[in-house]
């Protein structure tokens, strides 16, 4: 499989490998301005949403370069940000146009959130980056703290490394798997503060999914929209297939979440978390971008799902759960949770609840819903 990437038929089995195995990839580039192109002034990474060549880099990056001038790793091609977008935490994502939007990486629905066994505990790993003539740099680092959510915090393993200026935006790698990406450091210490690859990608897909359903709503013409459909409701062909939790009573099953909107609300009681739910989606094989939580009118707000993992299943045959997001479920004040990304291929999707709001064992939904809007 490794000499088959090296044939004219790359890309199409990068993607095949990307969709099958979970491989994440790590094309980079250099940051630069146009005022003073011999200066590094950080890194981004790159990748695609739909036909959008995407990179994402500290903002502090973005604003000292203020038009951010990109050169990809190898390949040495050029490219510009369009625009530039606050993420929040000191994170930015750019539209890219020139050259190198033709080689901006994979796709970021098709990239690994599963990270969390990768940075458990103190291990080893390195920051990658772009030298100023496209060669790459690696630099030993140790994770010394891991907040479970967002932040890491890295040290180099040898004394005389440094984390310097023109590194923001390097990304943090286990083997050859990115992990995070570090935005800033603590020039006294030496501490390199880092953000998780899976916030970072889940931001970024929440952002460009945001701008996809604005820009429609702007060109679609008055009226001819209709209702998005729901791929999981019963009524349309979906079900939930699969849960490794016991409902509290026989009122509040499972099967509610994808019911008639007269049914109860589903509450499990949870020996072992995560409480995990398998959901066929209506069709045989379907583009899925939108799942909504529904967290209306439940017995009580600390039942709510903390922290979420979504997988999909392409297979027709034996599972093979690919890992699509893993983030804390936000609901608003009317009590719905959204998760909006890229658009990919399902035929299954499993939800996994982490924990619940404040609820011990104990938690709670009314409804799930799975579209493509």
């Amino acid at each position: 499989m490794i000499s088959a990437r090296g044939r004219t038929v790359r890309c199409m089995l990068s993607l095949s490998l990307a969709l099958v195995a979970g491989v994440s990839g790590a094309q980079q580039a250099l940051v630069r301005s146009y005022e003073n192109p011999a200066l590094v002034i950080g890194q981004a990474y790159l990748t695609h949403y739909g036909e959008h060549c995407i990179a994402l880099l500290p903002m502090h990056v973005a604003t000292e370069a203020k038009v951010a001038a990109f050169l990809s790793e190898g390949t040495s091609q050029l490219g510009e940000a369009e625009a530039i977008s606050d993420l929040g935490d000191d994170l930015g994502v750019a539209q890219v146009s020139g050259n190198i939007s033709q080689d901006c990486g994979n796709s970021i629905s098709t990239i690994s959130r599963a990270i969390s066994d990768l940075v458990r505990g103190q291990g080893l790993a390195s920051l990658r980056s772009v030298n100023s003539d496209g060669t790459l740099a690696n630099v030993a680092v140790a994770v010394v703290d891991n907040d479970g959510k967002l932040f890491l915090r890295v040290r180099p393993t040898n004394d005389s490394a440094q984390i310097r200026k023109g590194q923001s935006g390097s990304l943090l790698m286990v083997g050859d798997r990115p992990v995070g990406m570090l935005l800033s450091v603590n020039s006294r210490h030496g501490v390199g503060k880092v953000l998780r690859f899976d916030a970072l990608l889940e931001r970024a897909e929440s952002h460009m999914a945001q701008r996809k359903r604005t820009s429609a709503s702007k060109t679609a013409s008055p009226g001819a929209g209709k209702a998005d459909i729901d791929l999981a409701a019963r009524a349309n062909g979906g079900n939930v297939t699969g849960w490794n939790t016991l409902p509290v009573d026989a009122d509040h099953r499972a099967v509610n979440l994808v019911g008639p909107e007269t049914a109860p609300p589903w509450r499990a009681t949870v020996e072992h978390w995560p409480a995990e739910l398998e959901l066929d989606l209506a069709g045989e094989k379907v583009i899925i971008s939108r799942i909504e939580l529904d967290g209306r009118d439940l017995p009580a707000a600390d039942e709510l799902p903390g922290r979420v993992e979504i997988f999909v299943n392409v297979s027709s045959g034996e599972r093979r759960w690919r890992s699509l997001l893993s983030r804390d479920a936000e609901f608003d004040a009317d009590g719905i949770a959204v998760f909006a990304f890229a658009p990919t291929w399902a035929r299954q999707v499993k939800i996994a609840i982490g924990n619940s709001r404040g609820a011990a064992d104990v938690t709670s939904l009314r409804r799930i819903r799975i579209s493509n809007p």
